[in-house]
C-alpha cells in the first residue's frame, strides 16, 4: 500500500507536490471518496483525477523511470495545451507508460536539449534548487556586452519580479566576439533574456547545450534520445 501521492508520481500523472495541491483542493478521489492527504491507496482501488480514472494493480508499483533527451528546435512550445495552437514538443515523443513530464522549460523561441521523464518525483528533484544542477547555453547578442557588463552579469543584477539573475560562468566564443558560453544554476523564467535585456543588450539566438552531466551532443533538431540506466542513476 502506498500514499496517494507516491501512486499518481509513480504513474507520471503528478509530482508529489502537484497531488497534494490537487488534494487540498478536493479534486482527486478514492474509489468515489475524495481524498485526504495521506490517504493510503491499495491494488482494486481507483483513483479518479482530471475525468480519467486509474484502476490500481500490482504493475502500478513496478513502472519503470524513463528519461529521454530532447532536441527541441524554435517555434514549439513546452505545453500540451496552447490556444495559438502552436506546434508542440510533446507531439514528438514516443509512447510511454503514464505521461511525460518536462524537466524545466525552453521558450518558443529557444532551441536545444530538453528534458522529458515519466516519474513526477524525479523531475520536480532535478528542477529543485537543492539539486543545483547547472545548465550551459550558448548565446548570440546584438549590443555592446564589454566587459563592465559581462562583469555585472557574473555578480548578479535585479531583472525584475524581485529576482536576481546571475551567471555563475561565461566563455566569449573565439571567433565570433558577439557569442557566449554561458552557464546558470537557476532556472528563472527566460532568465538569460531578461539579464541581456537589462544590459541593454538584445538575444539573438539561445540554445540550451547541457543540463548537469547530460549533453545535447549530437543529437539531431527534432530527434530524442533515451538516457541509459547509468545516467537515470545519477538523478535517483
Amino acid at each position: 500500500m502506498y500514499r496517494v501521492q507516491k501512486v499518481l508520481s509513480l504513474l507520471g500523472i503528478l509530482s508529489r507536490r502537484e497531488c497534494e495541491r490537487k488534494i487540498q483542493l478536493g479534486l482527486i478521489t478514492i474509489n468515489n471518496r475524495t481524498a485526504r492527504l495521506g490517504s493510503i491507496v491499495k491494488i482494486g482501488d481507483k483513483i479518479s483525477y482530471n475525468n480519467n480514472k486509474y484502476l490500481i494493480t500490482n504493475d502500478t508499483f513496478i513502472i519503470s523511470t524513463k528519461i529521454l533527451m530532447y532536441h527541441k528546435p524554435i517555434n514549439e512550445i513546452v505545453s500540451r495545451h496552447d490556444p495559438q495552437r502552436r506546434d508542440s514538443v510533446f507531439n514528438k515523443l514516443p509512447d510511454v507508460v503514464g505521461k511525460w513530464i518536462n524537466i524545466g522549460r525552453l521558450d518558443y523561441k529557444t532551441s536545444g536539449l530538453l528534458l522529458f521523464t515519466n516519474n513526477g518525483d524525479i523531475a520536480n528533484k532535478m528542477m529543485h534548487p537543492s539539486m543545483n544542477i547547472i545548465r550551459t547555453y550558448e548565446v548570440t547578442v546584438h549590443g555592446s556586452f564589454n566587459i563592465e557588463k559581462q562583469k555585472l552579469s557574473l555578480k548578479g543584477i535585479d531583472i525584475g519580479n524581485s529576482e536576481i539573475g546571475k551567471f555563475i560562468a561565461l566563455t566569449q566564443d573565439k571567433i565570433l566576439k558577439n557569442k557566449y558560453i554561458v552557464k546558470l544554476n537557476t532556472g528563472k523564467n527566460r532568465e538569460i533574456r531578461r539579464i541581456f535585456s537589462h544590459l541593454d543588450c538584445k538575444v539573438i539566438n539561445l540554445k540550451r547545450i547541457s543540463y548537469g552531466s547530460i549533453q545535447l551532443g549530437k543529437l539531431k533538431l527534432k530527434s530524442f534520445k533515451f538516457l541509459d540506466h547509468k545516467q537515470i542513476s545519477e538523478f535517483i
